[in-house]
């Protein structure tokens, strides 16, 4: 009930002070290297309310993005003309369809989207299109990238290699190869968040005849 009134008293005041209102929503996971929630945020700083958490991309109960959502449609109901601003588009979700979905569903209730890195607005013509070529190159490439991948194992069954488990989970050791094969995270890292020995990943990276001198990458599966 408390949280009910202060989320009354915060669109009462919006309103009010705002006839375009900006919602911002700042997202990272564990794997996120390379875009903290301090950058986001600091690109978000001219929204009118900016929502942020550590959640998957690919999980749908994101408490934040979901208040976000819900905020924006409500503000959107009292004739407001709401941006739902994020700093790169992939915070919204890291698969495509999830994106046109999202943003479908903003659009449907008269609340346009902007992000930031991509410069994309849907408000303007050269914004939509913007987005559905990125939406095209972004299926693409991961397409390509699971090919690869598929391609790659095929070829090393072909060679010899062994590609079982050895007595591993065989969803963990997707996870392992996943991880491994992205070149981007530390072996410590992936054992970390795996929590198995770095030993473990080294012997299946082997055994799978991965390597990182190649500068090998793969789509990762648990975002």
């Amino acid at each position: 009930m408390v949280e009910q009134r202060e989320k009354v008293k915060e669109l009462e005041s919006l309103i009010k002070s705002n006839t375009v209102l900006r919602i911002g929503y700042a997202r990272t996971s564990t794997l996120d290297q390379n875009l903290g929630l301090e950058v986001q945020l600091e690109a978000l700083r001219d929204c009118d309310v900016v929502f942020s958490e550590q959640q998957s991309g690919s999980k749908d109960n994101r408490e934040e993005f979901n208040k976000a959502i819900t905020l924006a449609k409500e503000l959107a109901k009292q004739k407001q003309q709401v941006y739902f601003t994020v700093y790169k588009m992939d915070r919204l979700g890291r698969k495509t369809s999830t994106l046109l979905r999202t943003i479908e569903e903003l659009k449907d209730h008269g609340i346009e989207f902007v992000s930031i890195k991509e410069s994309i607005d849907t408000s303007t013509p050269t914004g939509v299109l913007m987005y559905q070529l990125l939406g095209i190159f972004s299926e693409f490439e991961l397409n390509n990238l699971r090919q690869r991948t598929k391609d790659g194992l095929a070829q090393a069954k072909k060679n010899g290699k062994k590609l079982g488990n050895q007595g591993l989970d065989p969803k963990l050791e997707r996870k392992i190869i996943d991880m491994y094969t992205l070149n981007t995270i530390p072996i410590s890292l992936i054992a970390k968040r795996l929590k198995v020995c770095e030993s473990t990943i080294y012997n299946v990276a082997r055994r799978n005849g991965l390597s990182r001198r190649n500068n090998a990458k793969v789509p990762l599966n648990m975002e």
